[in-house]
């Protein structure tokens, strides 16, 4: 009896370390860093720098920091050199290798040289006229890519048309709230270690980020437009603040999906890391101090609320639908070339009758109809925007929103 439980108590320390080692099992195995533009694409151009330059530079530091302290994640840069990579291969990497985080390192700009400081996006319909600006710079690199508009995955997108952005309103994110919490981490770094203005996480039509399938983010390590926060970003002591506050950021999430906590003594080994602060070797004062995972939660972001009954006199009055068909001749309800489709209405443009169905509040749901009566054949369906019984195009419709929404505050 007793040389049983003996082999029982062998057999139960053989068995521990394996379930040990599976309940440790990290969720966070891959990264993929993606510098933007580069080969053709230059990005926005400072004084002394190209953005693709830039960033590329950053993204090297930011991946050997994580290489360095975590020798286990498995690092993917989209590109390592000046080579062209279009946008839809960018996420198509990521999804091959079954990344568990996906960051996209940019540069802003602006026409003047006023503007500063550093931001972070994730994938949504865009709050503001100034996320979408920035969306569309970010996406008008498909412009400089041969044939993209034979290119399935852009489904005929095009960057500069406030139509083609209808599509991501049907874009359901499984990884937003990852996505915001690697977001804030980052603008929390950003915040503690640079010397510029926190403009926040934000939400926008980028088309990176639509086509990844893991957590993904896109952040602006600051305007090359302007000369002062250009400067910083290309010295040495700059570009280690960046990629340190990226790495951090790093860390915390890791921490957060793991359930353990961020390196109590991080390698750093970059240069100019220090500078300054009359020390040259690593400086570890601008990392966050170990904490639980609980005291890592990042603060609340913006997110796209769910659309609530209009109840507001003062809201404009539009109304989105689908046009599928137009005739010279008035049709009947029930003609042959609406296949039985139910709710169909018409409005009268110039000598032609157009056919719509719905009347939606939001281009959400308009978008949802928009896929229905597609699939009953009228591929070239897309939405339209009515105000007070007018049509609008869909910008002035947007614009409209974002007055309304923006005198609500």
């Amino acid at each position: 009896m007793k040389r049983l439980s003996a082999l029982l108590f062998v057999l139960l320390l053989s068995i521990c370390p394996i379930f040990a080692q599976k309940n440790a099992e990290s969720k966070v195995k891959t990264i993929v860093i993606d510098p933007g533009h580069g080969g053709d694409k230059p990005g926005a151009l400072g004084h002394r720098i190209a953005e693709k330059d830039l960033v590329l530079q950053v993204a090297t530091k930011f991946g050997k920091l994580i290489a360095d302290n975590y020798p286990d994640v498995n690092i993917i840069y989209t590109r390592t050199n000046d080579k062209d990579i279009t946008l839809a291969e960018r996420a198509h990497i990521a999804n091959r290798n079954h990344a568990d985080l996906f960051i996209s390192i940019h540069a802003n700009s602006h026409k003047t040289s006023q503007p500063t400081g550093v931001e972070t996006f994730v994938m949504g319909l865009s709050s503001s006229k100034a996320n979408l600006e920035v969306a569309k710079a970010e996406n008008s690199d498909i412009l400089r890519e041969k044939n993209y508009k034979n290119n399935s995955d852009y489904q005929g997108f095009d960057p500069n048309s406030p139509e083609s952005y209808v599509m991501f309103s049907m874009f359901q994110n499984a990884y937003l709230n990852k996505s915001l919490n690697f977001s804030q981490f980052i603008q929390n770094q950003y915040k503690k270690n640079l010397n510029t203005i926190d403009r926040g996480v934000k939400q926008a039509e980028l088309f990176v980020l639509y086509k990844t399938t893991c957590p993904s983010v896109l952040t602006e390590i600051g305007f090359i437009s302007n000369p002062t926060e250009e400067n910083f970003m290309i010295s040495d002591e700059g570009q280690a603040k960046i990629a340190v506050s990226l790495f951090n950021a790093f860390a915390s999430y890791k921490a957060q999906e793991d359930g353990v906590k961020v390196p109590s003594n991080p390698v750093i080994d970059l240069p100019g890391w220090g500078k300054n602060k009359g020390d040259d070797k690593a400086d570890t004062n601008m990392l966050a101090p170990v904490e639980t995972v609980a005291e890592q939660a990042p603060a609340k972001t913006e997110v796209v609320e769910e659309e609530e009954e209009d109840v507001d006199a003062n809201r404009p009055k539009i109304i989105y639908k689908v046009q599928f068909y137009s005739s010279e001749e008035l049709l009947p309800d029930n003609a042959k070339e609406f296949k039985e489709m139910p709710g169909v209405d018409h409005y009268k443009q110039g000598n032609k009758y157009c056919y719509t169905r719905g009347k939606c509040k939001s281009v959400r749901d308009a978008v949802v109809i928009q896929y229905e009566v597609r699939r009953t054949g009228f591929k070239d369906a897309f939405v339209i925007a009515f105000l007070d019984g007018k049509r609008i195009s869909l910008q002035e419709a947007r614009e409209l929103e974002e007055d309304y929404n923006a005198k609500k505050k």
